[in-house]
């Protein structure tokens, strides 16, 4: 079997160290490159272009939401298969990390004898789910099909996370974005991240529609 070449991205020097370790007696597995942010991992796959990317949500989660940010990255490397290393269990991050393009992903409890499997596993066009995170993922998307998703209205809230609750209360204050950017002193991009993702996660079309959702749910206090 030829080498198989792979970046690891995770802002914790420590858990670097752990992915390292888990590969490094096998002969097969070449780590190119070690990252602790997503600049540098960006730049990392475009000098090595391997074949693999172990990335952790740690890293996507710097600068705005982590699916909006993962769906960028699997567009901007689509030739690398991407893992995603994560402590989260929710099936709807789950299935949402597959649809944005995910190969797999590794729970950060699971063994990490298994890195190497799941590397080899995407590496010849499989996809990789530990059983009860894809048992997991199966019965969401069986309660969707059968229309049995409890309390949709508040899954959606309760899927948005306290950065972007803070964007809807700056919105409905009438904030445009330079001045949301000023006030939570972050970038204009980052900013329409944010709005994306909201937009996204409560199925409204605009920032008018935004409002008022916000008014109906008792998202903000007028």
């Amino acid at each position: 079997m030829s080498d198989i070449d792979v970046v690891i991205a995770d802002n914790q020097p420590l858990l670097l160290s752990g992915i390292r370790s888990a590969v490094a007696d096998h002969a097969d597995i070449r780590i190119l490159a070690e990252c602790q942010n997503s600049e540098r991992l960006l730049d990392a796959v475009r000098r090595h272009a391997p074949d693999v990317a172990l990335v952790s949500v740690e890293i996507l989660q710097e600068e705005y939401e982590e699916l909006v940010a993962f769906e960028q990255l699997a567009t901007e490397i689509d030739e690398t298969r991407v893992i995603v290393v994560t402590d989260c269990g929710d099936p709807e991050f789950l299935e949402g990390a597959l649809r944005c393009g995910a190969k797999g992903i590794f729970q950060r409890e699971g063994p990490v004898h298994q890195i190497p499997m799941a590397i080899r596993k995407v590496t010849k066009g499989g996809v990789w789910l530990e059983q009860a995170a894809a048992e997991r993922v199966l019965e969401q998307a069986l309660c969707k099909r059968n229309g049995h998703e409890a309390d949709t209205e508040e899954r959606k809230i309760t899927s948005l996370t306290p950065r972007e609750r803070e964007v809807i209360e700056l919105i409905c204050q009438g904030l445009r974005n330079k001045e949301l950017a000023d006030r939570l002193h972050i970038s204009l991009p980052t900013v329409s991240h944010h709005l994306t993702s909201i937009f996204r996660k409560l199925k409204v079309s605009d920032r008018t529609a935004l409002v008022v959702y916000a008014a109906k749910r008792h998202l903000v206090s007028f």
